[in-house]
Formats: C-alpha cells, sequence, structure tokens
C-alpha cells in the first residue's frame, strides 16, 4: 500500500503527463522492472477518481504498456532464441532451472501457459521470453496475453477508481481483488488440467 501511495503521489504533480509515466513502467515491467503491475494500474484509477485523468485514457495507455511491453519480451527470445539466456541481466531473469520448468510446462500444457503467466509476476517475463525462444506463433501468443489483459488491467483501474478518496476500503478491496483473481486463476488451472487429463484419456481409448 505504501508503495501504491509512493506512487500515486509521484504522479500527480504531472497531471496528464502521468500517461507517459504510467505507459513507460508497464514496458519495464515487461523487461522485469521491480514494481508490480497493479500498482501502476490502481494508482491509473486512482488519479482518475480525483479528476488527474480520465479512467479511459488511463485503460487505452496501460493496456498498451502491458501489451507493448510482452510483445518486446516475446520478439527479444524470439529473435536470439536460446542465445539470450547467456545475455547481460537474462542470465538471472532465466536460469537454467527455471527454463527446464518452463519448457516442461509448455509442452505439458502447450500455449495455455500464456493466459496463465499473466497473473504470475516472478514468472510472467521467463515464459514470455521462453515463447518467443520456441516460436509459439505470435498471434497466439498476443491473443492468449491479451485475453489475460482484458480481464486484469480493467479490474485493477477500476479497483483505484472505485475507492480511491477511501484508502481504507481501497487497501481492503485490493486484497479481496487478488483472492478473487487468484480464484480465477485457480479455476483455469484446473479446467486445463482436466482438459488434458480427458484428451490423454480419451486418445487411449482409440489407440486401444
Amino acid at each position: 500500500m505504501e508503495l501504491l501511495i509512493w506512487f500515486a503521489d509521484l504522479m500527480r504533480p504531472y497531471g496528464t503527463q502521468s500517461y507517459f509515466v504510467m505507459f513507460g513502467v508497464l514496458i519495464a515491467c515487461g523487461f522485469g522492472f521491480p514494481m508490480p503491475e497493479d500498482v501502476v494500474l490502481i494508482a491509473g484509477g486512482l488519479l482518475a477518481s480525483q479528476g488527474i485523468v480520465d479512467e479511459y485514457v488511463v485503460f487505452i495507455v496501460t493496456m498498451a504498456g502491458v501489451l507493448i511491453g510482452d510483445s518486446s519480451i516475446y520478439f527479444l527470445g524470439r529473435k536470439y532464441g536460446e542465445n539470450i539466456k547467456n545475455i547481460g541481466v537474462f542470465k538471472k531473469i532465466i536460469t537454467p532451472a527455471r527454463s527446464e520448468r518452463i519448457e516442461k510446462a509448455l509442452q505439458k500444457y502447450g500455449d495455455k501457459v500464456i493466459f496463465i503467466a499473466r497473473f504470475l509476476p516472478g514468472l510472467r517475463t521467463p515464459i514470455f521470453l521462453s515463447t518467443g525462444i520456441y516460436r509459439v506463433p505470435y498471434w497466439k501468443f498476443f491473443a492468449l496475453d491479451g485475453f489475460a489483459a482484458l480481464i486484469s488491467v480493467p479490474a485493477w483501474i477500476w479497483v483505484g477508481y472505485a475507492f480511491g478518496n477511501n484508502l481504507e476500503a481501497l487497501e481492503k478491496k485490493i486484497s479481496q481483488m487478488q483472492m478473487g483473481l487468484y480464484s480465477i486463476l485457480g479455476v483455469v488451472i484446473v479446467l486445463i488440467i482436466l482438459i488434458f487429463w480427458l484428451k490423454k484419456k480419451f486418445k487411449s481409448k482409440i489407440d486401444i
């Protein structure tokens, strides 16, 4: 909560120029910048509730920042392939152990991992980088990442907008929203596992 208040206070003096700040920070987050995306989104909604920025413009700007940041990571992986794992900061982002786990997840669950990754800040960048490395078609990456962003981005902006004038209520609602998003993610994961199991079982019957 302290980080959220600090970031909102940082942007407030810039007025509508804060759109550029939000956009830039979200792109940096795509590259592993240590700030939760939800802080930027909630802060944008909070400023909109105070009439400093427009909530619809915040949505457009932040969606663009999220998708461009994610796509940049994807294309870096696609351009440099496995070699990027040995370049500078990416050595820490995608370690051999993490790379192995991601590769197994992609092999087991397929492109659905991209949707899940949007809700997992610590794994988002290495997973998106890996999808580029393994040349998952960009339209699939964009569709799955975009669909997930259409759930999370407006939800966090709304929280900041609806409760921006009551910090105590805002803190409570943030906690509830986190639980709600993780519950949705849990249901999605269960459905993916169930579909995978049913496909495997159906295939085994056909082979018999």
